[in-house]
């Protein structure tokens, strides 16, 4: 059986960087469940499902391997992240 990567807060930011290099990325984990925040306005015009699709692309493989059993992603444009902030 091949060797789990282990996957953090830490390592979900730097998988998702090179693909969002100008967004603002947050994530919390409690063991293999996370939470992202991920603002970027490459979100702009897309549904939710859309954005969605665009970071399940990145960390499918995680999810498939085990390394992360449940992620919950806030993915949001950068004026919708203002505006929940107010």
């Amino acid at each position: 059986m091949a060797m789990r990567k282990p996957m953090n807060a830490q390592a979900l930011i730097e998988l998702l960087r090179p693909h969002f290099a100008d967004a603002h990325i947050d994530a919390v984990n409690e063991g293999n469940k996370f939470e992202l925040l991920i603002v970027d306005d490459a979100f702009e015009g897309k549904r939710l499902v859309a954005r969605q699709q665009m970071v399940y692309t990145l960390v499918n493989q995680y999810i498939q391997n085990g390394a992360m059993h449940a992620l919950t992603i806030h993915a949001l444009t950068p004026a919708e992240y203002t505006a929940k902030k107010a």
